[in-house]
């Protein structure tokens, strides 16, 4: 039995390169929306230690006035990185449509060799079966002659 060959098996895996690039952004920007909201995490740690901190610093007032600049700047930093998570939010979903677009045309090249792949080897067990009974036919015969010359 031959073996199938897809004729469009270039073109599927060039959908199959575009659609692992898509991933790989995807996975990228999803990597650094990670990276911002541990950054946020970790300025709301710093700012409820410096409100523990100036809240203990009693009477120094030196102490409190810094600690209190501390929180406004853990607040802006956070307010920011909040800023360029919703930027990167709309990106990841603009890249995120690039993605799905790029894997349903995978998708439906696959689906394509899938078929081809059945109707080939359909064709091919239809063959081997004509060539079967053709040789089961000649074979009838050739005894059937065989035994008409005795």
């Amino acid at each position: 039995m031959r073996r199938f060959h897809f004729k469009l098996q270039k073109l599927l895996e060039l959908k199959e390169y575009r659609e692992r690039e898509w991933e790989q952004k995807l996975g990228e920007l999803t990597g650094r929306m990670e990276a911002i909201r541990q950054r946020i995490a970790e300025c709301g740690r710093n700012r409820r230690q410096a409100f523990i901190s100036g809240a203990s610093a009693g009477n120094d007032f030196v102490a409190r006035v810094a600690a209190e600049n501390y929180i406004r700047r853990m607040e802006h930093t956070s307010s920011q990185l909040h800023q360029d998570l919703g930027r990167l939010g709309k990106e990841r979903e603009k890249i995120q449509v690039g993605y799905i677009e790029a894997s349903r045309e995978r998708k439906v090249f696959e689906k394509l060799k899938e078929k081809k792949a059945a109707e080939f080897y359909r064709e091919e067990r239809k063959n081997e079966i004509l060539k079967q009974d053709d040789l089961n036919s000649s074979a009838a015969a050739r005894r059937i002659e065989a035994g008409g010359k005795e």
